[in-house]
C-alpha cells in the first residue's frame, strides 16, 4: 500500500485531471456552437411562402435595366409616384418565411391595357409596354416595374408580355397558352411569376355588353387549368382584382378638369357605368358584377392555394384590399382620359403589387 501522501497526491492529481477534462469538454462544445452561431449559415432549401404576404417599410433600389428613354414630357416623379424597393420589411401582423422562394426565371404578363401601360399621358398615347408596372424597363420614369425589381435583385427572367389592350376575360385562355408555351421551354428546376389582370374591359362595357358573371368565371377558371397545368412546379400567379371604379368615381367627380373631360361627347361611352353616361340602374348593375367578378377571382385563387400549395406546384396570391387602386388619387389617372394610369398610376400598381407577395421581403443590394 503506498505511502498515505502519495495517495494524497494521487487523488489530488486525479482531481484536477477530472476538472481540465471538463473544461476541455466545455470549450469544445462551446466553439462549436459559437462557430456555428457567427458562420455563413447553410442555404436553405428554396420552398414557396405564404401567399399574400405584404409590407409597409419603404426604400430606394437601384434600377439596373438598359432598354428604352424616359418620358420625355416633363413629367416629374413625386414622393407619391416613387415605387417601393425590394428592401421592404414585412408590416406587423403578417407571416414571412424563413425559407428562400427563388427568383423566377419567366416573368409574364397576362392582361389588358392597364398591363401594356396604354395613354399614360398626352405625350403617350396607346400602348406603351416600357412604363408597364409589370415588365416596364423606362429609365427615370418612376415606375419601378416588377421585373426592373427582379433585376434588382440579379435575376434575368424571360419576359412574356400576353396582355393585350381591349381584351376581356375571354382571351384569357389564349393569354395564358402563350404563358405556357413558353414556360415549357425554361430548364429544369426554373419557375415561372405570372400576372393575371382583367376584368376591366368586361365591367366597363355599356350595360347590355358588360360580361354575364357565369361567364366570366368559366373563361377565368379555362385559363386558371391551363396555367395550372402547363407552369413548372413552384411558380406563383398574382392575381390581380378589377379595379375599384366606384372610386374612380368619385374621384373624377370631384375634379373640375377631370368631370369637364368626361361630360364630352367622345366620352360619354368611356366606363359607362362610372365615368361615362351611366344612370343608376347601370351602376347598380355593375357594382353587382364587380363583386360576383372578384367573388370569382378569389375562388380561383383559393382554389390553386387549396390543392397546389401544400405540394409545392402552384401559389397564387390575391389581395383585394391592395390590388384594387382603391389608393389611386386623380393625379394617378391619365390626363387622356380619366380612365386608365398615369406614370404616378403606373407607379402605384408595381408597388402594391411587390408589396402584396412574397417578394417585398427580399432585399436588394
Amino acid at each position: 500500500m503506498p505511502p498515505h501522501g502519495f495517495r494524497h497526491r494521487r487523488t489530488t492529481a486525479a482531481a484536477f485531471a477530472g476538472v481540465f477534462a471538463l473544461i476541455a469538454c466545455l470549450i469544445i462544445v462551446g466553439g462549436v456552437v459559437l462557430g456555428g452561431a457567427g458562420g455563413s449559415p447553410t442555404p436553405s432549401v428554396p420552398s414557396q411562402a405564404a401567399a399574400s404576404t405584404t409590407a409597409d417599410a419603404e426604400g430606394t433600389a437601384t434600377d439596373t435595366s438598359t432598354d428604352t428613354a424616359s418620358p420625355a414630357d416633363g413629367t416629374p416623379a413625386t414622393s407619391a409616384s416613387v415605387a417601393p424597393s425590394p428592401t421592404s420589411q414585412p408590416s406587423a401582423g403578417t407571416t414571412a418565411t424563413a425559407e428562400v422562394v427563388p427568383l423566377p426565371a419567366l416573368l409574364a404578363a397576362i392582361g389588358d391595357s392597364y398591363s401594356q401601360a396604354w395613354s399614360t399621358s398626352p405625350s403617350y398615347r396607346f400602348d406603351h409596354p416600357q412604363f408597364s408596372w409589370v415588365i416596364g424597363t423606362a429609365k427615370n420614369d418612376a415606375v419601378l416595374s416588377l421585373l426592373e425589381r427582379f433585376r434588382a435583385l440579379g435575376a434575368n427572367p424571360t419576359v412574356v408580355d400576353a396582355a393585350t389592350s381591349g381584351r376581356k376575360m375571354d382571351d384569357a385562355p389564349r393569354q395564358a397558352n402563350l404563358v405556357v408555351a413558353a414556360a415549357r421551354k425554361l430548364a429544369p428546376g426554373k419557375t415561372a411569376y405570372v400576372t393575371f389582370e382583367l376584368g376591366t374591359n368586361d365591367l366597363c362595357a355599356s350595360p347590355d355588353f358588360m360580361t354575364d358573371p357565369a361567364a366570366f368565371r368559366t373563361q377565368l377558371q379555362t385559363a386558371i387549368a391551363t396555367l395550372k397545368a402547363g407552369l413548372p412546379a413552384g411558380s406563383r400567379i398574382l392575381l390581380l382584382p378589377v379595379p375599384n371604379f366606384p372610386h374612380f368615381r368619385d374621384i373624377t367627380q370631384a375634379s373640375p378638369a377631370a368631370k369637364a373631360l368626361l361630360a364630352l361627347p367622345g366620352n360619354l361611352n368611356r366606363c359607362v357605368p362610372y365615368l361615362g353616361k351611366y344612370s343608376a340602374s347601370a351602376e347598380v348593375k355593375a357594382n353587382s358584377y364587380l363583386v360576383q367578378y372578384d367573388a370569382g377571382l378569389k375562388e380561383a385563387c383559393d382554389d390553386i392555394n387549396a390543392h397546389g400549395a401544400p405540394t409545392g406546384r402552384l401559389r397564387c396570391t390575391y389581395n383585394a384590399a391592395l390590388l384594387a387602386d382603391s389608393d389611386f388619387t386623380i393625379e394617378d389617372l391619365s390626363t387622356v382620359d380619366y380612365f386608365h394610369p398615369s406614370l404616378s398610376g403606373q407607379a402605384k400598381m408595381a408597388a402594391d403589387a411587390w408589396r402584396a407577395d412574397v417578394w417585398a421581403t427580399r432585399t436588394a443590394p
